[in-house]
């Protein structure tokens, strides 16, 4: 879990995207925003994230999860819609998908970088 979660914050965490701050595996992923975060790092083709409302918290994960089984093969755990009926996703759910994430992207030139020392303390702990 630790490594997953360290890997999705190097990622996007250091690149200042607006709205999103990964402090945990749970309601850090609940707005969708961090998601589309992780897809736009990778390949920023695929969502225009400066068009993303911070309060369409099915239509951000459902963009995210459509996108992310029709580019890179990677099913959906959940539906935006009940990303956005509960308070915050469960953390085995987020692990078990921000893994298939991880196996996906971790070679990928967009997940290599420096991980700010304070951030993986926040989340690691």
């Amino acid at each position: 879990q630790a490594a997953v979660a360290a890997w999705a914050c190097l990622v996007i965490c250091t690149h200042g995207y607006q709205g999103v701050d990964v402090t945990n595996l749970a309601s850090s992923w609940r707005n969708g925003l961090a998601l589309c975060a992780l897809i736009h790092r990778q390949k920023p083709e695929l969502i225009d994230y400066d068009s993303l409302n911070e309060e369409d918290v099915a239509g951000n994960n459902q963009l995210a999860f459509d996108v992310a089984e029709r580019e890179f093969g990677i099913q959906p755990v959940t539906t935006g819609k009940e990303m956005a009926a509960d308070s915050q996703p469960d953390k085995l759910l987020m692990v078990l998908y921000l893994s298939k994430f991880y196996e996906a992207f971790r070679n990928s030139p967009a997940s290599k970088g420096q991980l700010l020392p304070h951030r993986t303390t926040k989340i690691l702990t």
